[in-house]
């Protein structure tokens, strides 16, 4: 699939120059405020590395029970607790996990599910009780296939039929399992076993809540999947990604699109830019509007690497977002810890 060209109707990234609303106002922080910055980017890094290693510990069990259960409501506490500290920090380290490599993929691919419903959740203003079972949810949807998941992502030829069977039918296995461990929420099952079906839930207050979580969910798979990178297909960018989650019958973003596109940008933290003066880029942070993220410049025109990553604002003149990039083709290894040090300078004002 080719990239649109900007004055494209259907094209996401012209109707969020429209359509998007201001992000959450930045903080100024002082100097030395900022100094801390590399050491918490590395406790926040540590801490998400556990956090990913203690998910797919659990979601690999078979033996799912009443302490299953236990464990893992803990974790998906813990996950949302740590995504609202650092929104940004955990749309990066999620999207970098998945986008440029294969392994725990099921895991992370659930875990970036879950934070980015719960953003639109949030925005559009969910009831708390309907955020904890969407988030629910999304971290066990694919736990009847963990471990064929994570086969997949790295399987280089076509799946069998038994693995068709299995994913197939793996919304109410996910739900027999989860029932058999003792979960009796409903709407949390409802998510689940219908997390794969198109729904046409009324949009507002009014609108069935099982329906409308499952909805969203559905769409945030669909969009971070096409972020995931696999053996046998490589992770795309942001813009095709949000064609296929984002637009609605009309060819612009309906309801839910529109509101990815608002809390998570079009162009997320995580991945890959490539600038007006040519630089090549990794998004750290989303920006005021939707097109115009934060982001740290790895690359020159000419292709040669820079020595340290050079922090660009890209609503400014000259550095805005030229089109995405997918990951293949930024060929860079970089030290995260580097790369999200250069936060510190955009929240910095003099």
């Amino acid at each position: 699939m080719r990239e649109q060209e900007p004055n494209d109707p259907s094209d996401p990234e012209a109707q969020s120059h429209v359509d998007h609303h201001e992000a959450a106002p930045q903080v100024a922080v002082s100097k030395g405020d900022s100094q801390r910055q590399p050491l918490l980017v590395q406790q926040g890094l540590d801490t998400w590395e556990l956090l990913i290693a203690k998910a797919q510990r659990l979601l690999s069990e078979t033996n799912i029970d009443g302490s299953w259960v236990a464990s893992f409501t803990e974790l998906t506490r813990d996950v949302r607790e740590l995504a609202r500290r650092n929104v940004d920090l955990a749309l990066y380290v999620l999207i970098q996990s998945n986008g440029s490599g294969v392994g725990h993929y099921s895991a992370q691919h659930s875990m970036i599910c879950l934070v980015m419903a719960e953003l639109a959740a949030d925005w559009m203003d969910w009831p708390a009780e309907e955020k904890q079972a969407l988030a629910l949810a999304a971290l066990s949807m694919n736990v009847s296939i963990t471990t064929l998941q994570d086969s997949l992502a790295k399987q280089s030829f076509s799946l069998s039929d038994r693995q068709r069977e299995l994913i197939n039918v793996h919304s109410a296995a996910s739900v027999d399992l989860l029932t058999k461990a003792g979960v009796a929420e409903p709407v949390w099952l409802y998510v689940v076993q219908h997390h794969h079906l198109v729904l046409d839930p009324e949009d507002g207050g009014d609108a069935k809540t099982g329906p409308r979580l499952a909805e969203l969910l559905r769409r945030v798979d669909i969009y971070t999947a096409k972020l995931s990178r696999r053996v046998s297909r490589e992770s795309v960018t942001p813009a095709m990604a949000a064609r296929d989650a984002c637009l609605g019958a009309s060819g612009h973003p309906d309801g839910i699109g529109a509101t990815l596109l608002k809390v998570v940008g079009l162009y997320p933290p995580g991945t890959f830019v490539e600038l007006a003066n040519g630089e090549t880029a990794v998004v750290i942070k989303r920006g005021e509007k939707a097109h115009t993220p934060i982001v740290a410049s790895l690359r020159r025109e000419d292709g040669g690497l820079l020595t340290q990553p050079e922090r660009r604002d890209t609503l400014r003149a000259g550095l805005t977002v030229r089109k995405g990039v997918e990951p293949s083709r930024v060929r860079v290894s970089f030290d995260h810890r580097r790369v999200l040090a250069c936060v510190a300078a955009s929240s910095v004002r003099p």
